[in-house]
């Protein structure tokens, strides 16, 4: 014989228990396993994520130098091919010599925002005699992350491409026009860790 009961007709005693059974949650060990997971795998994720991070810098780096060499061609298109007159590193005081930014020489050939002389790996970990302190960015400090060769706006400045040295001489893929101010992408020496915008317009990395 089956027992119904009337809904309503569970003695309250019952209902009590029922309502105040213990609910089993997690022990503190079971905790701790979890956590101990969750910290192997973020150990193991965040080296890959690192490089991904790094791998994207460098390619959005070399993007940006190959927009500055197309903007630089355009003026030596219109200069007929006679190397401007530039401050390498414009914040330094007293001023190295007059002339203006490389920005402001190709800033009527820019096609793009500034960002494009922005390199995402972009720091200042060297100090310089004479530049401000206080930037945490070449990029902020100078206006761009890539430095006009030295030797181009001293030496050959107002004179053509064709008549620096390794020019004359057909070694033009060794001959740079724009680099980064420092290794941005790794430690000095190492493959990739900077990027250069070569006098063929090609951007490579050199072990520098």
């Amino acid at each position: 014989m089956v027992m119904s009961v009337a809904p309503g007709s569970i003695p309250w005693r019952w209902q009590a228990r029922a309502r105040h059974a213990p609910r089993r949650g997690f022990t503190l060990a079971e905790l701790l396993v979890v956590l101990g997971i969750v910290a192997l795998l973020a150990g193991l994720l965040l080296p890959v994520v690192n490089r991904s991070r790094a791998s994207a810098q460098r390619v959005t780096c070399r993007a940006n130098l190959r927009d500055i060499g197309a903007q630089f061609q355009m003026y030596l298109n219109e200069s007929r091919n006679h190397l401007p007159w530039v401050n390498t590193m414009p914040s330094v005081t007293p001023p190295i010599n007059a002339a203006p930014s490389i920005v402001k020489v190709l800033e009527p050939y820019a096609r793009s925002a500034k960002q494009v002389y922005l390199c995402p790996a972009d720091r200042i970990t060297l100090e310089c005699a004479g530049a401000p302190a206080g930037y945490a960015t070449y990029f902020e400090r100078e206006g761009c992350s890539y430095q006009y060769n030295p030797f181009l706006a001293s030496i050959y400045a107002g004179k053509q491409l064709k008549d620096t040295w390794l020019y004359e001489n057909g070694r033009q893929n060794l001959l740079f026009i724009f680099k980064e101010y420092e290794p941005f992408h790794g430690p000095a020496g190492r493959a990739g860790a900077m990027n250069y915008l070569m006098a063929d317009m090609s951007v490579r990395d050199l072990v520098e």
